[in-house]
């Protein structure tokens, strides 16, 4: 298990983290929990990070000031794959997030995913319908 976490973290900081790309992170919170874990480029390996109810620096909450910073330059677009006010979608998987971007500052920008498609893994595969293949599709 130690070997496929160190994997992971060698594959995130050659993939994701570019040497051009010092200032990017993974950050996992767990629901119901105020503490968290960050993936950080070119750091040792996942590190502690503050209680989220603490804002000053947080991983979490310095990509959310372009949303929480009351300013008429700054633009974000929530998204969800389950509309509101629509009773039960059933779907296998969730995707939620908010892009965040202040348009009057160079690459000051932020993506946070909720949620990941796929994630977990469904328990049982997709199967392409045969007659759809037989259409062309």
């Amino acid at each position: 298990m130690v070997e496929l976490i160190q994997h992971i973290i060698q594959w995130c900081r050659t993939m994701l983290f570019p040497s051009t790309m010092s200032d990017k992170a993974i950050v996992y919170k767990a629901p119901a929990r105020n503490m968290g874990k960050a993936l950080i480029a070119r750091g040792a390996g996942w590190q502690d990070i503050q209680d989220v109810t603490r804002p000053a620096g947080h991983a979490v909450a310095k990509p959310l000031e372009h949303v929480i910073m009351a300013h008429n330059t700054n633009k974000f677009i929530a998204y969800n794959n389950i509309p509101p006010g629509i009773p039960k979608v059933k779907t296998k998987s969730n995707s939620k997030g908010v892009l965040m971007m202040n348009p009057q500052v160079a690459d000051e920008a932020a993506w946070i995913v909720h949620t990941i498609p796929g994630f977990p893994k469904a328990l049982t595969g997709y199967v392409f319908p045969p007659a759809e293949i037989q259409k062309g599709h």
